[in-house]
């Protein structure tokens, strides 16, 4: 691994010291990985907006005669929704004394730290949308609805649940319920159930242990009978962040491209500076725009716990 001197970067002001210093900022990024690309379905954009508009589907095939027409439809339209990409940002200034003074490990230390504030930023924004997935006034989809509700809506006026009619704590048998839950609540506008399974169980640290027994033991837990774990063959993953607030609370999620989960870029974290010739000091700041957030609640499944 190259290794940065100070002595190689004397001269820290002006562009001429931002090839180092994004390196640290990059290098930094690296060190923590994130799990939002994981649960959300990414969509790169190089406009102002993003739309998402609902469509029903189509019915089953039908019986056709010999020598009769097919029967031709039309997918019912539904509502839409439309992201518009925020800019995020945040930077720090020096003095040129500082930089003459030789504080390389200063500058380079608050590289660091804005490095893992954009990190921790992104991360806690995606958290949030489950942290508030059952409240409509943090967010909502298509429906104008919470992430997780009992009474989502589609075209056709048919609902369906993608929660708990009661909320219960992580366990063998609410984890059961949830994944026959997950297999045949959810509906699309003709009433026909969506093919889809779990693929992650995401929890708050402090069930992460929890959850790897529940799915990970040759034999049922929470019992002193030797059942066979059936959970270990469902092919789930746990996933765990810390930034989940409520301790209680987990969520099943199935694969990004099939969830209703967004995460629009229009462009991704990156950084600049300028010296400031009336005060003596360079600024450095780093910034990136996107969305975070759901257009419909297909591929989740929550429970706020007790």
């Amino acid at each position: 691994m190259s290794m940065i001197l100070r002595n190689n970067y004397s001269d820290l002001f002006g562009t001429s010291a931002l090839p180092a210093l994004e390196a640290i900022f990059k290098h930094n990024l690296s060190l923590h990985p994130m799990i939002r690309e994981k649960l959300f379905k990414t969509e790169n954009i190089t406009g102002d907006l993003w739309q998402s508009s609902e469509l029903g589907d189509l019915q089953n095939f039908s019986a056709v005669d010999e020598g009769t027409d097919y029967q031709f439809v039309s997918p019912r339209a539904g509502a839409s929704k439309s992201f518009r990409p925020v800019k995020y940002g945040l930077g720090f200034q020096i003095s040129r004394e500082a930089v003459d003074d030789g504080k390389f490990s200063m500058v380079a230390d608050q590289m660091k730290a804005l490095a893992e504030s954009a990190i921790d930023s992104q991360e806690q924004a995606a958290m949030d949308i489950f942290n508030n997935g059952f409240v409509t006034t943090y967010n909502t989809g298509r429906d104008a609805l919470a992430l997780f509700s009992t009474a989502h809506t589609v075209p056709s006026g048919l609902t369906f649940r993608n929660r708990a009619s009661t909320h219960a704590d992580l366990s063998v048998s609410s984890l059961d319920a949830a994944l026959v839950d997950f297999e045949t609540q959810q509906i699309r506008d003709s009433g026909k159930i969506v093919n889809m399974r779990p693929r992650v169980l995401l929890v708050p640290p402090a069930s992460r242990r929890y959850a790897q027994e529940l799915i990970g033991s040759d034999l049922k837990a929470d019992t002193a009978n030797n059942n066979m774990n059936s959970l270990k063959g469902e092919g789930l993953i746990v996933m765990s962040s810390a930034r989940l607030t409520d301790t209680d609370a987990w969520f099943l999620l199935a694969a990004p491209e099939k969830t209703g989960l967004k995460l629009i870029k229009r462009s991704g974290i990156e950084t600049s500076s300028k010296e400031e010739f009336d005060n003596d000091t360079i600024k450095y700041k780093s910034r990136y725009r996107e969305v975070i957030g759901f257009d419909d609640a297909y591929g989740v499944w929550g429970s706020a716990g007790i």
